[in-house]
């Protein structure tokens, strides 16, 4: 027979010490997913042997490892007899289900009755004063999609991008453009767009699961080379990362937010310029938040430099 007891004292004292820690405190390969009872799991992929294994050996084999789940930092298996882990304790279907009369229906007709075996009970095979019952709208399943693979998915949508880059003088690579040895050189992007130079916010949905993510352009890198040898780099960072476009001023005057001095311009011929944009993401939803590393993305093209010759009569 069901014990009667009440969810909500069971539920406190030992079994809030199954707190999940987050999977950054791991050197496993881990994430946090939401199951469809809305309970959460640390899950952790490719885990080579340890508390993983069902019988706690390691893996001699070498194969892909075991899934594990954390608790107070350590892992644990994700499944026992008591069912799987939900960073609370050990839920399956109560069997035999419980008559709809039962408090633990909370006057629900539909759904079903969930077991919670503390996580020391179901380690040591055995029931305890401490487990259990609550009502739940569908059976415990799988683990879900994750908050931060939805918020990869709104990072693949920005299309983050290094822009098309503007310079003093302008690419030489579709014209006979040529700028004169000596004078500042003024870099920027062009193409001044949301997934250029940002901000940028998009958002990813799945399974009633929604997350936000926002991406600024941190900084971008700059390098001026010939036949492969860099000749002069220069960083521009935060609100000076997008440069400033050459608006006809004095040439003589450097760029106010990014751009190579007058005394770096001192090789002439044909030159490289490349740049690399540096994004930073951050992200929320799900009840947590989080950043997404992004690769650099690049972007090059050509300028020409001369010298000024004097004519003289």
């Amino acid at each position: 027979m069901l014990r009667q007891r009440i969810a909500a004292v069971a539920l406190g004292g030992i079994l809030l010490q199954g707190l999940a820690v987050p999977a950054a405190s791991t050197e496993a390969d881990c994430r946090e997913v939401v199951n469809g009872d809305g309970s959460i799991v640390t899950i952790c992929e490719n885990e080579p042997g340890g508390p993983g294994d069902d019988d706690g050996g390691g893996d001699p084999g070498g194969g892909e490892g075991q899934t594990t789940c954390h608790r107070q930092g350590e892992a644990i298996p994700c499944t026992t007899e008591f069912g799987s882990w939900n960073n609370r304790c050990y839920v399956r279907a109560a069997d035999p289900q419980p008559p709809k009369d039962s408090s633990y229906w909370e006057g629900n007709t539909e759904g079903i009755i969930l077991e919670c075996t503390p996580y020391e009970c179901a380690i040591n095979g055995i029931d305890c004063a401490s487990t259990s019952y609550e009502w739940a709208p569908s059976p415990p399943s799988g683990p879900a999609i994750s908050p931060e693979e939805l918020a990869r998915r709104a990072v693949a949508a920005m299309n983050l991008d290094m822009g098309e880059i503007g310079s003093t003088p302008p690419s030489s690579v579709n014209g006979e453009s040529m700028g004169q040895l000596g004078l500042p050189i003024w870099l920027w992007v062009a193409n001044r767009q949301e997934n250029t130079v940002g901000p940028i916010e998009r958002s990813a949905s799945d399974g009633g699961l929604t997350v936000s993510a926002r991406g600024e352009l941190d900084r971008t890198e700059w390098v001026i080379s010939r036949n492969g040898q860099a000749l002069a780099t220069v960083t521009c960072r935060g609100a000076d990362a997008a440069g400033t476009p050459y608006d006809g001023r004095d040439s003589t005057l450097p760029s106010p937010t990014c751009g190579f001095p007058a005394s770096y311009n001192v090789h002439p011929g044909d030159l490289t310029v490349s740049a690399m944009a540096y994004w930073t993401v951050t992200w929320e939803g799900g009840g947590q938040t989080g950043t997404i590393n992004v690769p650099p993305q690049p972007a090059s093209t050509a300028i020409r430099i001369g010298e000024t010759q004097t004519i003289l009569n």
